[in-house]
């Protein structure tokens, strides 16, 4: 509960600074590929069961300091986790996912040493993120290429953790692009699994400035 607080505190803190500096603020959007897990606490995957999804979204940059921004976002993403069994030799491929509305809050920070004459430069984000379900499914598929879709009734996960990642922005054709390498790693049990998992998500992004 105390984690989940600080969380909302600081969500509602982002909003107090972006409406100072509104003027100051860049938008943008971002889509790319997830690649995702559920593995047991402390662990970065669990027998690379792993499921591939798209992500998107929006975000605002707000400059803070010299080379020191937070930009809070609003992304979709699914997770999941894949598992196959052999049943009446038959080969059964069950994944179960969780589709996500993340609300993530990171701290950016860029060196100005590394920006260069073109005017690209590297980052460094990192911060925490609350991720409310949207729905939840559960996919069979067999090796006959039989595929069936079952809505999962309860969808109470509620995903509280943290996201860590580098970029890197480049103008192109006069609009600033970037490129996000992250990782997620989620701090809330997973319900409806056979041990205490937590989510886990490496992402790949272009994102571009509006």
């Amino acid at each position: 509960m105390k984690t989940k607080n600080s969380i909302m505190l600081l969500i509602a803190s982002v909003t107090l600074v972006s409406t100072s500096a509104f003027a100051q603020i860049n938008f943008g959007l971002r889509s790319g590929l997830a690649a995702t897990t559920f593995s047991d606490q402390g662990n970065l995957y669990q027998d690379n069961k792993v499921t591939f999804s798209y992500t998107g979204g929006v975000f605002a940059t707000i400059p803070v300091i010299k080379s020191f921004s937070i930009q809070p976002e609003l992304n979709y993403v699914r997770k999941g986790r894949s598992n196959e069994t052999t049943e009446l030799n038959t080969a059964i491929k069950t994944d179960f996912m969780l589709h996500y509305l993340q609300v993530p809050v990171l701290f950016q920070y860029r060196n100005d040493q590394l920006l260069n004459k073109s005017g690209s430069v590297f980052y460094i984000n990192g911060g925490p993120y609350a991720a409310f379900v949207l729905n939840t499914q559960t996919r069979v598929s067999d090796n006959n290429e039989g595929v069936s879709l079952v809505p999962v009734n309860d969808s109470k996960n509620t995903d509280w953790g943290a996201t860590l990642g580098i970029g890197f922005q480049t103008p192109v054709f006069k609009k600033d692009i970037c490129f996000d390498l992250r990782y997620d790693i989620g701090m809330s049990e997973i319900q409806q699994q056979p041990t205490e998992y937590r989510s886990k998500a490496l992402s790949l992004t272009v994102g571009i400035v509006l």
